[in-house]
């Protein structure tokens, strides 16, 4: 490959960046590409402010526009070979010419719905990270080119690149000789109001790192979800319990707290099939604070925020609780019991995570190129 290749890196929300990243700096490296990035106008202002100040901490060259319609106008302009976005649920045709190589790695694994149902059209490629959703999304209709790579966002607990749980925590400023717990709750449904300030009490014994979602500082509300309560409870528990480490968006990335943790405690997340790769136990909360409407019909949210066929998957490889009072008993299985899910969560790995070799991204990257040397031009294009 003697020609330089330009690659336009869409980082929508800020939370699809992690997942990107690894590529990215593969890319970087790579004399035969020349990478930019990107992020959106309609998204919240503090958000995008962030993600622009992320580009400038890593010296990223960046396309960003006056509004969204001159961003496409310069994207457009740039005409880049390639054009990767961590979802499609906006107009990705509009800043794609005819000839640009348009892939998606999507920002999340799991069981939401979205995950198989959020495919433009426009897609050239979709990297996929294991054989579940392959199948998933080729059950689904898709026919846009699948390649099976594995998940890149947690290529950095494989490779080398994120250091020991004692170094994690060291930098964390939290005591290493005390087992560590990750609360990182879902924006919705979440357990974060129901758990309150007791959950400082039921973990007293150990370091609590907890992780929001970014949405909980960003935005207000959405679709209907008010978030001022969590934002409220987030800032009484900063001010109250100094030793508990509360993660800021500035720390946009969850990977390294993967290891620092010894157990998760979540809702129906994403993070619990990443957490799964490293043989770690989650906690999963079977309790969430509801819409009414979602009161009056638990199925209805499922319909829209989960899948019901995966939801009874969870309870195969997880400890669950129904109410915040089993938390205590559900961490000394974790810390004290024999590891009664190895074989069934190994099953899951293969099944969801492909390989888990660290090289992930490589694989995107080699299929990137194979896909440039293969590449159809306008006239030529199907």
């Amino acid at each position: 490959m003697s020609k330089c290749f330009k690659v336009l890196i869409d980082s929508f929300h800020l939370y699809h960046l992690p997942q990107m990243e690894p590529v990215a700096k593969l890319l970087i490296k790579n004399p035969n590409f020349d990478v930019y990035f990107s992020t959106s106008h309609n998204i919240e202002i503090e958000e995008r402010k962030l993600t622009l100040k992320i580009f400038d901490k890593n010296n990223w060259k960046y396309i960003i526009g006056n509004d969204e319609e001159d961003r496409k106008k310069q994207i457009n302009k740039l005409n880049p070979d390639v054009f990767i976005c961590g979802w499609s649920r906006y107009p990705i045709q509009e800043f794609c010419g005819p000839n640009t190589i348009c892939c998606m790695i999507y920002h999340g694994i799991g069981i939401k719905p979205s995950y198989y149902r959020d495919h433009n059209k426009r897609l050239d490629i979709r990297f996929i990270e294991g054989s579940f959703r392959e199948k998933q999304l080729r059950n689904y209709g898709v026919e846009s080119d699948l390649e099976l790579v594995g998940f890149a966002k947690i290529d950095p607990l494989f490779n080398g690149e994120i250091g020991s749980q004692a170094e994690i925590l060291e930098q964390l400023c939290l005591d290493p000789s005390k087992k560590t717990i990750l609360y990182a709750p879902t924006f919705y449904p979440s357990s974060f109001e129901i758990f309150g300030l007791d959950l400082i009490k039921l973990t007293e014994k150990y370091n609590l790192i907890i992780k929001l979602h970014q949405w909980i500082y960003f935005k207000s509300n959405f679709a209907g979800m008010n978030f001022k309560k969590q934002k409220k409870l987030i800032n009484k528990i900063e001010k109250r319990f100094p030793a508990v480490k509360i993660i800021m968006p500035e720390d946009y990335n969850i990977v390294p707290l993967y290891r620092a943790a010894d157990v998760m405690l979540t809702e129906a997340s994403s993070t619990i099939y990443e957490m799964m790769a490293l043989q770690k136990h989650v906690i999963i909360c079977d309790f969430y604070k509801k819409k009414f409407s979602h009161r009056i019909s638990e199925k209805r949210m499922f319909k829209r925020r989960l899948d019901i066929d995966m939801k009874s998957d969870l309870y195969d490889f997880c400890y669950h609780i129904k109410s915040p009072k089993e938390l205590p008993d559900a961490l000394n299985k974790c810390f004290n019991e024999p590891d009664p899910f190895i074989k069934i969560r190994n099953k899951y790995i293969e099944k969801m995570l492909y390989k888990i070799d660290g090289k992930a991204s490589d694989r995107i990257v080699e299929a990137i190129i194979k896909h440039l040397k293969n590449r159809k031009y306008k006239g030529e294009r199907k």
